[in-house]
């Protein structure tokens, strides 16, 4: 127990203590608008909850605590501007599981993809943790590539180029054993990757995605409500600390109704996102079930709706 605690707060404090020191360049490419109709119905506090078919994307350790075969697709016009299409999916095996994900977002202007293989596993499998079922541990590798200037109206002059790249995200996941229905989790996105490209000006240079970390916490009342918080440390001097809350009620086990707010701190400039969210749920032969689902983001820029149709068996 005192390991489990240990792993814990060790990384809390690393997700919470981070110090930004560099500037994270913001590249315009890969920006990551969170993906998956449940998360962003419930704000994006998903870190802690990850136990479904999005665990690969948000938070790998998870998988190693799914007991269901799930697979989904959602889609998005981000800003009323930009497709985005995701796939995703969860394959659960004794004590650990494996899951992917594939998005593919933009037009001929740039577009981008990016698949990720993930796996998870519980603190059993590992040297000291004999005991620990309750914590898990997971890895997310990310494979990169983008085009860009192919849009037959670019004219003269019009610069051309694509890219590869990788990047590796981290997770732990612990069901605390002593509070029931209590979770809390870590997570580090592309704490290591490299993107490099190959311009028809500029040639070939290499433009790191921004690491991002988020730490949080999830409560599950019985089997129908579920609140979570989640705390995203700036991990840059011009990036912003932020928060998010969120929930989700299900009603008569068929309606699941979700909302979510997110919003930057210890500045004057909010940035503040609200969502909500609904999913229907019908059952098909023995276990299985279909959801179908929307959710819709209310942002100072543009309201933009998701939808998607997931499968669990």
């Amino acid at each position: 127990m005192n390991r489990t605690l240990g792993v814990a707060l060790l990384l809390v404090l690393l997700a919470s203590g981070a110090e930004a020191q560099d500037l994270s360049g913001i590249p315009a490419a890969y920006v990551d608008i969170g993906l998956g109709i449940r998360p962003l119905g419930m704000g994006a506090a998903y870190v802690a909850v990850a136990d479904d078919e999005n665990a690969a994307r948000w938070n790998p350790a998870a998988l190693a605590q799914q007991a269901r075969f799930a697979a989904a697709f959602t889609w998005a016009r981000q800003l009323n501007l930009i497709p985005y299409n995701y796939l995703s999916g969860s394959l659960p095996m004794r004590r650990s599981g494996v899951g992917w994900y594939a998005e593919s977002s933009g037009d001929d202007v740039l577009r981008e993809n990016t698949i990720g293989i993930a796996y998870g596993v519980t603190g059993d499998h590992l040297p000291g943790l004999r005991t620990a079922y309750d914590i898990s541990f997971g890895v997310t590798t990310k494979f990169r590539w983008a085009s860009y200037g192919n849009n037959p109206d670019g004219g003269e002059g019009q610069v051309t180029g694509d890219a590869w790249g990788w990047g590796l995200d981290l997770g732990f996941y612990w069901r605390i054993p002593w509070a029931r229905g209590l979770s809390a989790a870590v997570a580090a996105h592309d704490l290591l990757n490299n993107l490099t490209w190959n311009s028809s000006v500029k040639g070939n240079y290499s433009e790191p995605v921004p690491a991002r970390m988020s730490a949080g916490i999830a409560y599950r009342l019985r089997d129908r409500s579920l609140f979570t918080l989640d705390f995203l440390p700036a991990l840059y001097s011009d990036v912003e600390t932020r928060f998010a809350l969120g929930a989700e009620y299900k009603l008569l086990r068929v309606i699941a109704l979700r909302a979510g707010v997110a919003q930057n701190i210890g500045t004057t400039r909010e940035n503040r996102d609200v969502t909500l969210g609904l999913g229907i749920h019908q059952r098909l032969l023995g276990t299985a079930a279909i959801e179908a689902g929307i959710a819709y983001l209310f942002n100072e820029l543009a309201n933009t709706p998701r939808v998607g149709l997931a499968f669990r068996w």
